[in-house]
């Protein structure tokens, strides 16, 4: 029953996010920054959060659907090189 009402809130919250201006998003992008660079942060100085990031990356390599984000990333990489 708790997991029900905090998926409603959280649905309700995103749906609030989406449609709000732009502009007022803008406390919203500050915070997910801050929140990480508080993550690289982790994985330099936590060995712990580094594990599960990189269980969490390794897990996401395996599936097919992921391909195209994959050759996404390789190509602008590239690109990025010049």
């Amino acid at each position: 029953m708790l997991l029900d009402t905090a998926t409603g809130i959280l649905e309700k919250l995103v749906k609030e996010i989406r449609e709000t201006d732009p502009a007022k998003r803008d406390h919203l992008v500050k915070s997910a920054t801050m929140l990480l660079e508080i993550s690289t942060e982790a994985l330099k100085d936590n060995p712990e959060f580094r594990r599960a990031f990189a269980m969490v990356h390794s897990e996401f390599l395996k599936y097919p659907e992921c391909a195209d984000i994959l050759e996404q990333g390789i190509k602008a990489y590239r690109e990025h090189l010049g």
